[in-house]
């Protein structure tokens, strides 16, 4: 049985990842002007002074969730890495595949850089400095490495990673649209496989 104090504090550690979470699935739904911290804080089911006490301003707030969010992303699906694969083709594939799998395990991802893109907020610019431009030049590094099949070889890299990106994480986005349209519930397991399996073939080409 845990100590007092470890029980509290585990407590108070899944308190703030319950804090964030939900900081970014309001984020992410409704935009960050129509979120409060006393929406936030009833969702969770904390006082909202606990809220700004613990993270400041819905500012603050905002830019914690962020980066929370990153780091799951670097810790669910690290950059490709030879270690692992014998080409970097082969490293290449492993990490987009992981991608979308990431993508259908948190669609809030997408949903609120998408929101900040519409506005093109200082938000936005903040994240695309400190997170989102540091790991594209990662990737595009690792794009040049890759023997990528012909014709895709030849196209813009930016250009291809942003196609990739919306490939992997389109059918999150519209979620809702694909059951109303085509009564297909995106999220399932063996759809998500599928949709996997859909961008490796369109992709590499693979048989």
């Amino acid at each position: 049985m845990n100590p007092p104090r470890v029980a509290k504090q585990e407590r108070s550690e899944q308190t703030r990842t319950d804090i964030l979470q939900t900081a970014l699935d309001m984020f992410s739904s409704r935009g960050f002007a129509a979120v409060s911290l006393r929406d936030i804080a009833d969702k969770v089911g904390v006082n909202h002074a606990m809220i700004r006490y613990h993270f400041g301003g819905k500012e603050q707030l905002w830019q914690e969730s962020v980066a929370y969010l990153f780091e799951r992303l670097e810790q669910e699906i690290p950059p490709p890495d030879l270690s692992r694969d014998s080409t970097p083709i082969e490293a290449l594939k492993r990490y987009v595949r992981a991608y979308v799998h990431y993508c259908a395990r948190h669609p809030e991802h997408a949903r609120l850089i998408v929101q900040e893109s519409i506005e093109g907020s200082d938000r936005l610019k903040w994240v695309a400095d400190n997170y989102i431009r540091p790991s594209h030049a990662r990737t595009l590094s690792f794009l040049k490495e890759a023997e990528l099949p012909a014709g895709i070889s030849a196209m813009d890299p930016v250009m291809l990673l942003y196609m990739v990106v919306a490939i992997a994480q389109m059918p999150y986005l519209v979620t809702a649209e694909l059951q109303f349209v085509h009564n297909r519930n995106a999220l399932l397991p063996e759809a998500i496989e599928a949709h996997a399996e859909a961008v490796m073939k369109f992709l590499f080409r693979d048989d």
